[in-house]
C-alpha cells in the first residue's frame, strides 16, 4: 500500500508541474490546507476559513485536492482528500483515510483470538460545512469567522473484523460502521500583536468516532474540544500548532497477554507550510498521537502536497 501511495504522490507532482505551464496562477494564495478527514484546515482539525471559495456572484470555486501520508513507528496512514466551495460560504469534501494495522493482527492472533483476515481499514469522509458569519460579520471588527460542519463517515474494514472476532468489538463499543459528527469552529486573524500576522481556531466536536472512525463508531457521543494556532513566518512560511481532545469511546482490551486496545490519547502536533505558488501548498509535521490500538505513537512525521485549482 505505500507503493500506491508513493505512486499516487509522483502523479500529484507531475499534474500540478503541468498545470502550472498550462494556466495563468490565481491571485490568492493556497489557504487554508487540508485537515486529513476532508475539509479545510490543518492536519487533524478545522479551520472556519474555507479552501478556493467561489467568487462573488459565482456558484462553483475551484476545486482543491490532497494527499496526507503518516509515518509512525507500528503503523502506516494515508489520506486522499477533495474540496468544492459553492456561493463561497458553502463547502463540500471528500476524503479516503487509510490505515495499515502494523503488527496488531499478529498480536490478536498471539492472545489466541481468530485471525481477523485483514491488514489495514479504511473510513470514507462526505462532509458538509457551511461558513455562517464571516470574519469581521454582524458590523462588528472583532467578530471571528464561525463555521458549522456536518460529516458522515463510513469505515470500511470494521464488518470484516467483528464477524471473524465473533463480535467481539461489538461488546467493546465499536458496534457501528458508520456515524456522524457534528463540528463548530470560529477563526480569527490577528495583526499588530507580533511581528506578522497570526490565526487563532478554537471549536469544538460532538462525535460517536472512535479513533476518528478508523475502529469504527460508539452507541455513545462525546463533545470535544480542538484548536489550532497558525503564524506567519514570511507570506510564504507558515507555522502551526494543533490539539485535537479525543473521547475514548471505547472499552480496553487484554486478553492472552497481550493489551490490544488501549485508551486513546489526546492528539498534538506542529508543522510547517510552504506557499510554493497560488496553486501549490507543501506541508510537513511532527504529531503525538499516543496510544493506537495495541502500540503508543508519538513520533508520527507527516507530509502533504494541497494543489488547488
Amino acid at each position: 500500500m505505500r507503493y500506491w501511495f508513493g505512486a499516487v504522490l509522483l502523479n500529484l507532482i507531475a499534474f500540478t508541474v503541468l498545470a502550472q505551464e498550462a494556466e495563468t496562477p490565481k491571485e490568492t494564495p493556497p489557504l487554508p490546507t487540508h485537515c486529513v478527514h476532508g475539509y479545510s484546515g490543518i492536519f487533524t482539525t478545522p479551520t472556519a476559513y474555507l479552501a478556493n471559495p467561489a467568487d462573488k456572484g459565482e456558484l462553483f470555486g475551484k476545486p482543491s485536492v490532497s494527499i496526507t501520508g503518516a509515518y509512525m513507528k507500528h503503523k502506516d496512514y494515508q489520506s486522499v482528500a477533495v474540496t468544492e466551495n459553492l456561493f463561497g460560504p458553502i463547502e463540500l469534501g471528500y476524503a479516503m483515510e487509510r490505515i495499515g494495522l502494523g503488527d496488531w493482527p499478529h498480536d490478536v492472533k498471539e492472545a489466541g483470538l481468530p485471525d481477523i483476515e485483514k491488514n489495514e481499514v479504511y473510513v470514507h469522509n462526505f462532509n458538509l460545512r457551511y461558513n455562517i458569519i464571516p470574519e469581521g460579520g454582524l458590523d462588528a471588527d472583532w467578530m471571528p469567522a464561525i463555521t458549522l460542519g456536518s460529516h458522515f463517515k463510513w469505515n470500511d474494514g470494521l464488518s470484516t473484523i467483528n464477524r471473524n472476532l465473533n463480535g467481539a468489538c461489538n461488546h467493546l463499543g465499536a458496534d457501528h460502521t458508520y456515524g456522524t459528527e457534528f463540528t463548530a469552529v470560529a477563526s480569527k486573524t490577528i495583526q499588530g500583536v507580533l511581528p506578522n500576522p497570526f490565526i487563532v481556531s478554537a471549536g469544538v466536536r460532538n462525535s460517536d468516532a472512535i479513533h476518528t472512525g478508523l475502529l469504527g463508531f460508539a452507541g455513545e457521543r462525546a463533545t470535544t474540544f480542538e484548536g489550532n494556532f497558525v503564524y506567519f513566518l514570511t507570506d510564504k512560511l507558515l507555522f502551526a500548532v494543533e490539539y485535537r481532545q479525543k473521547s475514548d469511546l471505547i472499552d480496553q482490551c487484554q486478553t492472552g497477554g497481550k493489551h490490544l486496545i488501549k485508551a486513546e490519547n489526546d492528539w498534538t502536533d506542529i508543522c510547517l507550510a510552504y506557499i510554493v505558488d497560488s496553486h501549490l501548498t507543501i506541508a510537513g509535521g511532527w504529531a503525538n498521537f499516543g496510544n493506537v490500538l495495541n502500540h503508543k505513537e508519538r513520533n508520527v512525521w507527516a507530509l502533504q502536497l494541497k494543489y488547488e485549482f
